[in-house]
């Protein structure tokens, strides 16, 4: 698919070090998860630490003096993905811009309910065997009308209510 993201915005739900460092490695972005009001800094995600770890495995190849991001794909590769995760949220919690950056998420909610609420993903009354099927027409559905309407140059796009 070779997306190219910046950023990966997710609700506080998602928020675990995992996710941070798999988002990051996986898809090349900066993780913009949501944290506890109650969050602190992780030790380990401290350059210091990092720095200790990569030193420590240095016959696996680690190399002190590489560039922060390449300490992280390091150590990431050799299994310390929490710690990667650590250092990413610890950039998160410092970072003045990040509430600015995680507003940007709101805008996306808002056109994926619209979405929901246009296309009508309700399967409650549909057998089993077609809900799949149903939800996946759906959206193929949504999707052309989009396509559509942007080829058409439609000035108000979303305004797909009408059709359903």
């Amino acid at each position: 698919m070779n997306a190219n993201l910046e950023f990966y915005s997710a609700d506080g739900g998602y928020d675990s070090f995992l996710n941070h460092s798999d988002i990051w490695y996986n898809l090349n972005a900066k993780p913009i998860i949501s944290y506890a009001s109650n969050a602190v800094i992780n030790q380990e995600g401290e350059e210091e630490r990092i720095d200790h770890w990569v030193n420590k495995k240095w016959k696996l190849g680690g190399d002190i003096h590489a560039p922060m991001e390449n300490k992280l794909r390091f150590l990431y590769e050799i299994g310390r993905k929490e710690q990667v995760g650590m250092y990413l949220r610890n950039q998160n919690i410092r970072d003045e811009t990040f509430d600015d950056q995680y507003k940007k998420r709101a805008e996306c909610e808002k056109i994926h309910g619209h979405i929901k609420g246009t296309v009508k993903f309700d399967i409650r009354r549909v057998r089993n065997q077609s809900r799949k099927l149903y939800s996946l027409l759906s959206f193929i559905a949504y999707q052309l009308l989009v396509l559509t309407e942007m080829q058409n140059k439609v000035e108000d796009k979303n305004s797909f209510g009408r059709y359903f």
